[in-house]
């Protein structure tokens, strides 16, 4: 059986696949094995992974089935994986060479770890390259107590979770999780939330220790038509539906790590109420104006709401201009229809 599964959703990306495989190939880790799970493409995405299972033989595993979304094909590779841990990776993006080569070592120096992520690269839309993910974009990272063991291998100390829950800093991509620390209910959420990746990896940090890896361990790629930009409103009421799960799903929250959830709950209300407002959506203004109160009730959500109110009042509740955000309003945040 392989040390490691690498689990990679794919769905008319055949463009990037070869490029995907080689950089899994390329490892200076070699016992893997791939699985890739497509939604029937029927661009060429199987024909190009059976050239290289004529290569590679079983250590490339191929599932076909019909689409239902990256979240829903993650947990189809998780549920095939041999491996006695799982790495994640997109088909548009890539590994660099030695990334599971540094964070087994980080596994085998420290058994307690069940969990061990990484920096990445990327490169934007534009072509610009970054080298670190964590000097560019994450204000919490470097806030976090660790204990380095060895040049760039770093232990987290047992409150991760709290800081994890402040901000979504590990990539979906540099994640390397134990096996038996998945079990069989840590999965992805089955609906394509922008961001549904940090739900899973909380409460893979609710369950065990984690440690990470302070070097560069993936390639990046922004692509167009990708989920996390192609709306940003539609992201923001993912966001907000996604806070009202996390409530939902740790109910032991600490003091601190509930006032942590709230404020950014009714940020995200308050932000959705804002554009509604100005999209002429008064009611769903008033409803997220609401929630923000509900949230961390402050003189400004109430004054905005009382606003809204009254557009609405002389509108004589016209529907406005952004049905996104009307018909979101009300529904249940952790439905599993988008």
């Amino acid at each position: 059986m392989p040390t490691v599964s690498v689990v990679v959703p794919t769905y008319k990306r055949v463009q990037y696949l070869g490029r995907m495989i080689d950089s899994v190939v390329a490892q200076t880790h070699t016992d893997w094995e791939l699985i890739i799970v497509d939604g029937k493409s029927n661009d060429g995405t199987a024909e190009l992974v059976e050239s290289y299972q004529k290569l590679l033989g079983d250590k490339i595993v191929f599932i076909e089935q019909e689409n239902a979304g990256c979240c829903i094909a993650r947990n189809t590779g998780i549920d095939a994986a041999r491996g006695d841990f799982v790495a994640l990776l997109d088909s548009d993006d890539e590994f660099l060479p030695t990334k599971l080569e540094h964070q087994m070592e980080l596994f085998d120096r420290e058994p307690s770890l069940g969990f061990v992520f990484g920096d990445y690269s990327y490169v934007d839309l534009e072509g610009n390259f970054e080298s670190s993910m964590f000097d560019t974009k994450s204000k919490v990272l470097r806030t976090i107590p660790t204990n380095e063991i060895a040049p760039n291998l770093h232990i987290c100390t047992p409150d991760f979770f709290s800081y994890l829950l402040k901000e979504y800093f590990v990539a979906t991509i540099v994640g390397v999780v134990r096996r038996e620390v998945l079990a069989n209910d840590i999965r992805f959420l089955e609906h394509d939330l922008y961001g549904c990746e940090w739900m899973f990896y909380l409460e893979i940090a609710n369950r065990c220790r984690a440690g990470f890896v302070d070097e560069p361990l993936c390639l990046h790629h922004y692509v167009d038509g990708s989920l996390s930009r192609t709306s940003r409103t539609r992201n923001t009421i993912y966001h907000r539906r996604l806070l009202k799960t996390i409530i939902d799903r740790f109910p032991n929250l600490t003091e601190s790590q509930s006032k942590e959830v709230n404020l950014q709950l009714a940020n995200t209300c308050s932000q959705l109420g804002y554009e509604s407002y100005k999209a002429k959506e008064y009611g769903p203004a008033m409803g997220y104006f609401r929630e923000a109160m509900q949230a961390r009730p402050t003189a400004a959500s109430a004054v905005h709401w009382a606003q809204s109110l009254l557009r609405r009042t002389a509108a004589l509740d016209r529907p406005g201009n952004e049905p996104m955000l009307r018909n979101d309003a009300y529904r249940n945040p952790t439905s599993i229809t988008n």
